[in-house]
């Protein structure tokens, strides 16, 4: 299991749902992942270029926000 299916696991067990899509600009060339996480109300959106990244920074946004 990789870093961040671990940390989506982590977010799970406290209550937040998540979805996430891998998006191909055609244009440029370039990959980019939207992960979203939703708990209640709340809700959290990323677009990255790696879906690591991604959810990392969601996760920092998630864990800082029930300090």
């Amino acid at each position: 299991m990789q870093d961040w299916e671990q940390t989506l696991e982590f977010l799970g067990k406290n209550g937040w749902s998540y979805a996430y899509v891998k998006c191909i600009d055609l244009e440029k060339g370039t990959d980019a992942y939207y992960v979203s996480i939703r708990r209640g109300e709340q809700r959290l959106i990323s677009l990255r270029p790696t879906l690591a990244e991604a959810v990392r920074a969601l996760s920092h946004l998630a864990v800082s926000g029930a300090a």
